[in-house]
């Protein structure tokens, strides 16, 4: 029998566009798929805060070497504009894992202003608590939210390239039904700004990992996810992977329907507007993805 499923590049898949508050002048990327549903979302861009060098300006990771007190101030400022209660901003602890987290009311407001304090081994987490506001942490990696649009649910999702072979995104959605009756089919992916295939340049065995993954899965997309690039000053051309096209694959073929799934264009690594780790060395801050459901009717 023939398992595989017909997929477009992520070249060809909705993007995502930006909005700016003007009264705080905030900058986050939001995906026009949720819009009209009863959930404000997003990914932070760096502009709108008072961190400074390295950091500068908005950074939201408390464990990057970043004054405490100015991350403070800046996850207030988004809890302003998101109206909620900055001290119910909850965190999971990431640690490019697949551990999946259920946010109930006795976990509202871990990792507000705290890191050691966030939920640990929870690479995703998720609420149908309405008003709790979650937030995930990234500088390259994939921040993946997941809207379950009938049973009013929500998830953030933590995707670096170990995460996201080891499936997390399909993971959650596994977790979101055993708690919610969640189905593939319910369920609004937006798949954020994160490094892009022309930067993620990887080794020959990380590759492979993908090229084997994808075979045992039955999709036919290799070629469009694993790439060889020549960059500049480079003798031969090396391995590039198109993350968020295989996460975008992986869940398709899990399901969910091609038309509710929407990726970012954005390449944190070219981006001057983004955080990035390859691209600053490590020494940089984070952006952050931000789910809070609404009231319905």
């Amino acid at each position: 029998m023939n398992t595989t499923k017909s997929f477009q590049t992520s070249s060809s898949l909705r993007h995502a566009p930006f909005s700016q508050d003007s009264s705080t002048s905030i900058t986050y990327e939001y995906s026009p798929l949720l819009e009209g549903f009863p959930l404000a979302h997003g990914v932070t861009y760096r502009y709108g805060g008072v961190s400074e060098g390295n950091f500068n300006s908005f950074n939201m990771g408390l464990h990057v070497g970043d004054d405490p007190k100015a991350v403070a101030e800046n996850r207030k400022r988004l809890a302003q504009v998101l109206g909620v209660d900055s001290n119910h901003l909850t965190c999971g602890e990431q640690v490019h894992g697949v551990g999946v987290t259920r946010v109930t009311e006795e976990l509202i407001g871990r990792g507000a202003f705290s890191w050691e304090d966030s939920i640990p081994d929870s690479d995703a987490i998720h609420t149908n608590l309405v008003n709790v506001p979650l937030l995930l942490l990234v500088a390259d990696c994939v921040p993946v939210l997941i809207y379950d649009a009938v049973h009013h649910a929500v998830a953030v999702v933590h995707a670096g390239w170990r995460g996201a072979i080891a499936h997390i995104v399909e993971r959650t959605m596994d977790s979101m039904h055993d708690a919610y009756g969640t189905l593939p089919s319910d369920c609004y992916l937006f798949i954020g700004p994160s490094i892009g295939e022309d930067s993620f340049e990887v080794s020959e065995e990380i590759a492979e990992q993908f090229r084997q993954d994808m075979g045992n899965l039955g999709l036919s997309q290799v070629n469009a996810v694993v790439r060889y690039l020549q960059r500049l000053k480079q003798a031969t051309p090396t391995p590039h992977i198109d993350l968020k096209g295989y996460i975008a694959a992986c869940v398709v073929q899990k399901g969910v329907p091609i038309d509710q799934v929407i990726l970012s264009a954005t390449d944190t690594m070219m981006t001057e507007g983004c955080y990035s780790y390859r691209g600053d060395a490590g020494k940089t801050g984070r952006m952050a993805m931000f789910a809070v459901l609404q009231n319905q009717g």
